[in-house]
């Protein structure tokens, strides 16, 4: 590694570490770390606005997943999603369906807000966040699917979407499919929803 390359990679490190450093508990301050070091390396200058050219792959795809062995059973997922939302593995089941690679939200629709646009950025808080937890990448249509099952899609959706400060959409505006990561306020935002919905 060039002396250039190294101090370039340190400085990103750097920003990473400032970027997690407000969540206290040290399981989700790694996870925001390597989530936020992740969109630093991959965008190579560290901005987080919403124009940067990302492509995500479809979602279930082979290449869609980061290959975790760790969390190969549906236990392992639920132990993940446990310590990510910061509730008891049991109360997981009452939220998501990790039976599969794909987690599928498992909530009752009526716990879920009546307006279309809380809804939707409920959703985004959940099935971000669930993704997140069983390493996953997350799109804007992960989330746009899950908005149709719950008769919460409309219009401004994509809009929505954009305008929550708890997550950042990537990717050139107006793509019908653009990446989704979650900030670190989305993964304090994302653990008292999933709480007040269990409780």
């Amino acid at each position: 590694m060039t002396t250039e390359a190294g101090n370039r990679y340190r400085d990103l490190v750097t920003q990473a570490l400032e970027a997690a450093g407000a969540v206290d508990d040290q399981e989700l301050k790694r996870i925001a770390f390597e989530h936020v070091l992740d969109h630093l390396l991959g965008n190579g200058q560290g901005q987080t606005g919403g124009d940067e050219e990302v492509t995500p792959t479809p979602s279930g795809s082979p290449t869609s997943a980061r290959a975790d062995s760790s969390l190969a059973t549906e236990q392992q997922r639920i132990d993940a999603a446990a310590r990510y939302f910061d509730i008891g593995p049991d109360q997981v089941q009452d939220l998501f369906d990790l039976r599969s690679d794909e987690p599928q939200l498992a909530l009752h629709s009526t716990k879920l807000a009546k307006r279309k646009t809380e809804a939707v950025r409920e959703i985004a808080l959940l099935v971000g966040g669930v993704r997140t937890a069983v390493a996953l990448e997350t799109s804007t249509n992960d989330i746009q699917a899950v908005a149709k099952t719950y008769d919460k899609f409309d219009s401004n959706f994509m809009a929505t979407l954009s305008k929550m400060p708890e997550i950042a959409v990537l990717g050139k505006r107006g793509s019908q499919n653009r990446a989704v990561r979650m900030k670190v306020i989305g993964i304090e935002a994302a653990r008292p929803l999933a709480q007040r919905l269990v409780s």
